[in-house]
């Protein structure tokens, strides 16, 4: 039997000089090689460090892979597999883009992310673990500690779930392999749960975290989970399940508490701030990756694959474009339309020596770096417009449309001034969908969305090109939709079976 003895120093103390309370001579106390876990949950303190290690983990650079940099960089794999993000000549993400190297299980496409994911989990662990004995002594902050543990637990699972097994199925038995679920610090070989014991442990650390998260106000909110985070994770798990009233009900939970701390929609020439700044900018950000000017990962940034302006190799060879048969989903008078360059110019790019952008139709302008130098620049993980998308679809798969069609319009006049709700019935549902592939373009979500709703790929008929993608049609239920579990967790655990 193993036991996660020891916290990994870099996760414990990379954001320690951030905490407030936090004395100077902290890190001359402690050994630089590792941390025991008599030190690490000596103090809520402490284990307030293990969680702020978590969260500045998830952008850090780690790893053999330069395309990889943290949860952006995993983002980015499962955009490259959809059907709305395109590009050509540069060779970073290509393979995943052709649906190769998520299925090896020696690619770093495939082990870093459960790699990442699962440490998420164990340092997670550790902190529930430990934390129950300080409840007496500072209530709130044992519950916001907690509440957020139990929240990144749910988060890691589920990415887990939704990349290495099959998807879940409303009304069925959904016993097919899931990943395993782990619940403490043990590093015992452990099989595979089903998809559904994944689910149900996803929603049971969710629904406990909630109540938790009521009126946590982290010192850095942004960064960390709060209640209305929670709220918008269980509305995203429950969307995948195909739960839709639970959706709807905890989108607008989500909603709600976001509404009442001063979130709001961006609207106008806010929706052109490149979503660079998520303190003074995007104001839609419930939780984010905030990078200071002297904390770049350079060229493992989300902004150096995805911006127009980052001047790196990635940008200037291979500039990501929409699908252009999305972006003409767009009515003349949506805002949006600016997020892309239907022409592929090269007269708006940065530098001087514009030769060296490959154009490309369709890309582009909705990302830009903070400077096209230093790579810097925020990254949000969840934005009030997912949440207003989410109880849209959600109220309208449940066939009730006026309700769907009010929440769609607060959300439509935003992107679109003149906008006017009409549809009803599967017409709204897809309207729903049009506007979620525009509004969450290169965020993590459209690979997902295929799975979920049990689509096909297809990129036919657009402005993908098959020398360069290589795959441009994949059966829903394709083995493919799976990703390969990691040879070494299959050479590691005895318990562990393959996707075949």
């Amino acid at each position: 039997m193993k036991q996660f003895k020891y916290i990994s120093a870099s996760l414990l103390i990379a954001l320690s000089v951030m905490l407030s309370g936090c004395k100077d001579d902290y890190l001359d106390t402690v050994p630089t090689a590792n941390i025991s876990d008599v030190t690490a949950f000596s103090s809520l303190d402490n284990l307030e460090l293990i969680l702020n290690g978590i969260y500045r983990k998830m952008v850090s650079q780690d790893g053999s892979s330069q395309g990889l940099g943290g949860e952006p960089g995993y983002i980015i794999s499962r955009e490259t597999l959809g059907d709305d993000l395109t590009w050509q000549t540069n060779t970073w993400h290509k393979t995943t883009h052709q649906w190769s190297a998520h299925r090896s299980a020696t690619n770093t496409v495939t082990t870093l992310p459960w790699r990442y994911y699962y440490r998420w989990v164990m340092h997670a662990n550790f902190i529930l673990e430990n934390v129950d004995q300080y409840e007496d002594l500072d209530p709130a902050a044992h519950h916001g500690l907690k509440g957020e543990a139990l929240t990144i637990r749910a988060y890691s699972h589920f990415l887990l779930v939704q990349m290495y097994g099959k998807r879940y199925q409303a009304g069925a038995a959904n016993d097919q392999p899931g990943v395993p679920v782990r619940l403490n610090t043990l590093l015992d070989p452990q099989a595979r749960n089903t998809v559904a014991e994944v689910y149900a442990q996803i929603n049971r650390d969710l629904d406990e975290a909630i109540p938790l998260l009521e009126g946590h106000s982290p010192t850095d909110v942004q960064t960390h989970i709060t209640q209305s985070v929670a709220y918008g994770l269980k509305a995203r798990v429950a969307l995948t399940q195909q739960d839709y009233a639970a959706a709807a009900a905890a989108a607008h939970s989500a909603l709600d508490v976001a509404k009442k701390a001063g979130y709001k929609l961006m609207e106008g020439d806010e929706l052109y701030n490149g979503f660079a700044d998520v303190t003074t900018a995007t104001k839609e950000a419930l939780w984010a990756a905030r990078t200071k000017s002297d904390q770049t990962v350079y060229f493992y940034h989300f902004m150096a694959y995805m911006s127009w302006n980052d001047n790196t190799t990635a940008i200037r060879q291979g500039v990501k474009a929409i699908s252009l048969d999305a972006y003409e989903m767009m009515s003349p008078t949506d805002l949006r339309r600016k997020w892309w360059d239907p022409e592929g110019s090269r007269d708006d790019f940065v530098g001087s020596d514009f030769s060296a952008y490959v154009p490309y139709p369709g890309q582009v302008r909705k990302f830009r770096a903070r400077s096209a130098s230093d790579h810097v620049s925020d990254y949000a993980y969840m934005r009030v417009a997912e949440l207003y998308l989410t109880e849209a679809e959600a109220l309208a798969r449940q066939g009730r449309d006026a309700e769907a069609q009010t929440v769609l319009t607060e959300f439509a006049l935003t992107r679109d001034p003149e906008y006017k709700a009409s549809n009803t019935g599967a017409a709204l549902v897809e309207e729903i969908m049009t506007q979620r592939r525009i509004e969450l373009w290169g965020e993590g979500f459209r690979w997902f969305d295929l799975k979920r709703l049990n689509l096909p790929l297809d990129r036919k008929g657009s402005n993908f090109d098959l020398s360069f993608c290589a795959v441009m049609q994949v059966d829903a239920g394709d083995i493919r939709w799976q990703w390969a579990i990691p040879q070494e967790e299959l050479d590691s655990n005895g318990l562990m079976v393959a996707n075949e």
